[in-house]
């Protein structure tokens, strides 16, 4: 009897799991199919919306509450870079139920010619309504297509597959070396539903080696989206004791732009909660 109860217990929270990525995925899609009409989508927000536009230029990483993204971001900042409009097509929906990532391409016509950009918009939930949206895309794009600025050429192959950025970064991570993972992040910096002035003030290194951490190691990464200016990736990786034996496994996905020649960390997400020694 004990295991039959056991049974329909875990199908029970099987299914509740599965009904609420469920209902972000379509909130989250119909949000996208709906994004330029605010008063289809502002009942799905939360009352604690706040909406952060990634990347590296003047209208950046700056946190836009409800009013701020009606009347600042669809209202002033949207018409003027996009007087013409523009259409967004979904591609590919990443979700679960702690949220959701739409990768999203884009045409539309700048104020600066032609800006078909591609775009990761994240969605975070609370109370069955989106609390959080951050949108990542080229930068590079934005800054030549909508403000008129001018590049200085690199060569791309200098760069690299975003995917590589996780080796060096794990090594900074393993040595806790503070100084090159400040070098290789941004600032202000997000992680799952909160904002961060730096990386390391989500970590405290102190905390997860008392807790047993002694080193992490690559399982797997996948690169799910590059443009060459804006990445997301996947990245598997499993925390090990003093006696290399793996004690956590998990799963983050990590977005990365384009930033002076090189990748660049500006934020991340578990599907499941995380220790981060805090």
């Amino acid at each position: 009897m004990k295991k039959v109860l056991y049974i329909i217990f875990v199908i029970f929270i099987s299914c509740s799991s599965s009904n609420v990525e469920n209902s972000n995925k379509k909130t989250a899609i119909f949000f996208m199919e709906n994004i330029l009409e605010i008063e289809k989508v502002k009942p799905l927000l939360h009352e604690n919306f706040n909406f952060t536009f990634m990347g590296n230029t003047i209208i950046s990483k700056k946190a836009y509450d409800i009013e701020d993204w009606i009347d600042q971001w669809n209202g002033e900042i949207i018409p003027a870079l996009l007087p013409n409009g523009i259409e967004l097509f979904i591609k590919d929906v990443i979700s679960d139920e702690q949220g959701t990532a739409i990768l999203v391409k884009g045409d539309a016509e700048g104020i600066n010619g032609e800006y078909d950009n591609d775009y990761v918009f994240v969605f975070k939930f609370k109370d069955n309504k989106i609390i959080s949206l951050v949108e990542y895309n080229s930068d590079l794009l934005v800054a030549t297509r909508l403000y008129k600025n001018k590049l200085v050429s690199i060569d791309p192959a200098s760069i690299g597959d975003p995917s590589e950025f996780v080796s060096e970064f794990l090594i900074y991570f393993n040595n806790q070396d503070v100084l090159n993972i400040e070098k290789v992040t941004s600032s202000p910096f997000y992680f799952n539903d909160e904002k961060y002035n730096k990386y390391t003030d989500a970590f405290n290194f102190e905390g997860l080696v008392s807790n047993g951490w002694s080193y992490s190691s690559i399982i797997n990464v996948k690169t799910l989206f590059n443009n060459g200016h804006a990445a997301l990736i996947s990245f598997d990786f499993a925390r090990h004791n003093s006696e290399d034996i793996p004690y956590l496994k998990s799963r983050v996905f990590y977005m990365l732009t384009v930033e002076e020649g090189r990748w660049i960390l500006n934020g991340g997400y578990t599907p499941n909660p995380l220790p981060m020694g805090n």
